[in-house]
């Protein structure tokens, strides 16, 4: 055997060592880079004072992939239990929870006396909570609160308890965790944190004065500037619920004149603002809202501000003119919060009263139609004031208007009885209420709204429960789904088609005669097609013509008119128009097909293929005016409609579009177009109008309608 040169075996020698040496060197190094982006995540997540922070993601991801490399490539290394810790605790603060799991049930599995056990115990708590598996955390927190674990770790226990406990709005169970973690285990910053949570608890079961309090108790240990806030905004609150006005006005105060909070000036002025107003103090809350409204920086302060003023003159000062011009500027200010919302609808509201607050001179001259119009008008002014405007006299007197001088229209039994409820519930007058209703059952028992007389007096099924179309409505129904009795049923339909011609059960009943017609009798022509093609013509933007139809495919037909939106007689909800139109284009949303779609029919198809109505009804807002374009001087020379399909969502507001019959001039369709997507529309209006408006066929959250627009051209081109 030839024996290796000793020069050369030393050279072996070096070369494995350094292999070996270079080896540990780079397990090291990467351990040691784990450790360090790891150490590094903890501190710029620690700098936030949250338990719930869960920042340095970065660096926690970092060492994540450092880690990794050590407990798969080096599993019998001394750091493996180090390095298997730093990995958990980084898979908890990059929200990877069962991972984190996993890993502190190895520790704890395979290192039960490592120095990262207890720990590790802790953590596993939290991972569960995080995955929501409350019960198993809770055992695991209780045991880590109970035994003999550091007291940092019993005051995490606890504070997790205690939050577990808040969330599920078991206050009482939470107090005595946050008061263990004030009174004994934790440090400066857990101690006041448990006390805001003690403070938060006894606000939320409205403890307002032990809430008080323990707000104040949190000024006592020297708490940062977002705690000072905290406190002394809720201890002004609280104060404010105890009548104790002049304190939460100081506690506000002591805020404002601190430089520290200049940002937040403008909710605490507007706080201020409340407490002068809880004082009766108008003069001075109206200064403060007045200041916001015009320094404010922040669009939901000066929405707010607004509003309140809005609010101030309205039901203070009785003002609805100045309250309206607040209302705008709130809607102005911010259309999308609560505020702006709710400002847009009472600007409207108190907007309708010029337009509702005509009264009607009865002359020989004067038709049922015009006395149902006004008084459904006067209705409207009613309900406006009494749900709107909170002016219950004056609505009060506005019924009475309806019954006393409108007493031919359908809306006068209604009338009473809604009289008859304010008398009950505004003036405390049962006897008067009651008297009411009785008259409404002696001079209109063939009323629509006698079984809501009915139910006021609490006399439904009685003698007097009878006589009234839906009567006979009923028991058509009973007669065809507990006999199969058609005869019986048809005979009640048409009693109700001949003896309440001006009942809302009347179309009703007309469309069941011809669905019975066609289900049990059916001749085998055209009648029933007819039948229902006549419905449809005649009672248009009706759900009973919008069935009529859905069941024959069939469209109403435009009847043409002198003018535009006047309707002939005997047509009641007609609506279009075609005189001085263009001829519709194909609008972009049709699809090729060789099938043939009539252009009116394409008009009331929906892009669903659902059957829309006519929305015959003036928006409450057009963002954008229409301007007539020079462009067109010469080429109109009358007034012609535009033909949209709109989609509106629940507020009313036009959220999608077609133009189906356009202009021959684009730029009149453009303009048109901008002005009808800008539009909004009174919702309670289009409930009155669609049977479940809210639920849109294509899911939508609103409903498609035919809107048509009046083009108008210049009188001097005319």
């Amino acid at each position: 055997m030839k024996l290796v040169p000793i020069r050369l075996f030393r050279c072996l020698c070096v070369v494995v060592l350094l292999a070996v040496t270079l080896s540990g060197c780079v397990f090291y190094n990467t351990f040691y880079n784990a450790r360090k982006a790891f150490n590094e995540a903890e501190k710029s997540r620690k700098s936030v004072k949250s338990r719930r922070a869960k920042g340095g993601q970065g660096k926690y991801n970092i060492a994540i992939e450092k880690s990794l490399k050590v407990v798969e490539n080096h599993p019998k290394s001394k750091w493996y239990d180090d390095a298997t810790f730093v990995l958990g605790v980084s898979y908890f603060y990059t929200e990877q929870y069962s991972k984190a799991e996993r890993r502190f049930r190895e520790i704890l599995a395979n290192y039960p006396n490592s120095k990262f056990a207890r720990e590790s115990t802790v953590y596993l708590a939290k991972a569960k909570l995080e995955q929501n598996e409350m019960d198993e955390a809770r055992v695991i927190f209780e045991e880590v609160f109970q035994e003999d674990f550091p007291r940092d770790y019993k005051t995490e226990a606890a504070l997790a308890l205690g939050e577990y406990h808040f969330d599920s709005k078991r206050y009482n169970e939470a107090e005595g965790y946050f008061r263990a973690v004030r009174d004994s285990l934790g440090g400066s910053d857990d101690k006041k944190l448990a006390q805001r949570y003690i403070a938060d608890a006894y606000f939320e079961q409205f403890r307002f004065n032990d809430a008080l309090g323990a707000y104040l108790q949190i000024l006592g240990m020297e708490p940062d500037k977002d705690e000072k806030y905290h406190a002394l905004y809720r201890a002004a609150v609280c104060s404010y619920r105890l009548q104790r006005i002049d304190d939460g006005i100081d506690y506000l105060k002591t805020l404002a004149s601190d430089e520290v909070y200049f940002d937040s000036l403008g909710s605490l002025r507007l706080a201020l603002a409340e407490g002068y107003e809880y004082d009766d103090d108008m003069l001075q809350a109206e200064l403060i809202y007045e200041q916001v409204a015009s320094e404010g920086t922040r669009s939901t302060n000066i929405a707010k501000a607004n509003y309140y003023l809005g609010l101030m003159y309205q039901f203070d000062y009785d003002n609805l003119i100045k309250a309206k011009e607040y209302y705008e500027k709130a809607v102005e200010a911010g259309r999308s919060t609560e505020f702006g919302k709710d400002a847009l609808q009472r600007s409207s509201d108190i907007g309708k009263l010029s337009t509702f607050a005509r009264k009607l001179e009865i002359d020989s001259t004067t038709t049922q139609e015009m006395i149902d119009k006004a008084a459904e008008t006067q209705y409207n002014l009613a309900e406006l004031y009494w749900f709107s405007l909170d002016k219950a006299d004056t609505a009060i007197l506005e019924l009475r208007y309806i019954v006393d001088s409108f007493s031919s229209s359908y809306l006068v039994p209604k009338a009473m009885v809604a009289l008859s409820s304010m008398y009950r519930d505004y003036l405390n007058d049962t006897l008067g209420a009651d008297s009411i209703l009785r008259q409404v059952l002696a001079d209109h028992p063939r009323s629509d709204f006698v079984p809501e007389a009915l139910a006021a007096l609490g006399w439904p099924g009685s003698e007097a429960d009878t006589g009234y179309a839906y009567v006979y409505i009923k028991r058509a129904e009973d007669a065809l789904v507990d006999n199969d009795d058609y005869q019986a049923a048809r005979e009640n339909y048409q009693y109700v088609v001949d003896s309440f011609p001006d009942s809302r059960h009347y179309l009703h009943a007309r469309f069941n005669l011809i669905w019975l017609e066609e289900t049990y009798a059916s001749p085998g022509d055209s009648s029933i097609l007819m039948a229902y093609t006549a419905l449809a013509d005649s009672f248009p933007g009706t759900e009973w013509a919008t069935e009529a139809t859905r069941r024959t495919k069939y469209t109403p037909q435009p009847v043409p008119k002198d003018e535009p939106g006047d309707k002939p007689a005997g047509r009641e909800g007609r609506d279009d128009s075609f005189d001085n139109k263009p001829s519709a284009k194909k609008d972009s949303t049709d699809t090729e097909s060789d099938e043939y779609v009539d252009p009116q029919e394409s008009l009331y198809r929906g892009p669903n293929g659902d059957t829309l109505i006519l929305l015959d009804i003036e928006p409450t807002e057009t963002e954008e005016e229409f301007e007539f374009p020079t462009q067109a001087y010469g080429i109109q020379q009358q007034d012609f409609y535009l033909y949209f399909q709109i989609l509106l969502d629940f507020s009313g507001k036009v959220t999608d579009f077609v133009l189906k019959v356009r202009s021959e001039n684009e730029e009149i369709n453009t303009r048109a177009s901008n002005t009808v997507a800008s539009m909004w529309f009174d919702p309670l209006e289009i409930s009155n109008r669609v049977v479940q408006y809210n639920l849109a066929p294509d899911g939508s959250g609103g409903y498609w309608f035919v809107y048509k627009y009046l083009i108008q051209v210049p009188d001097y081109l005319k």
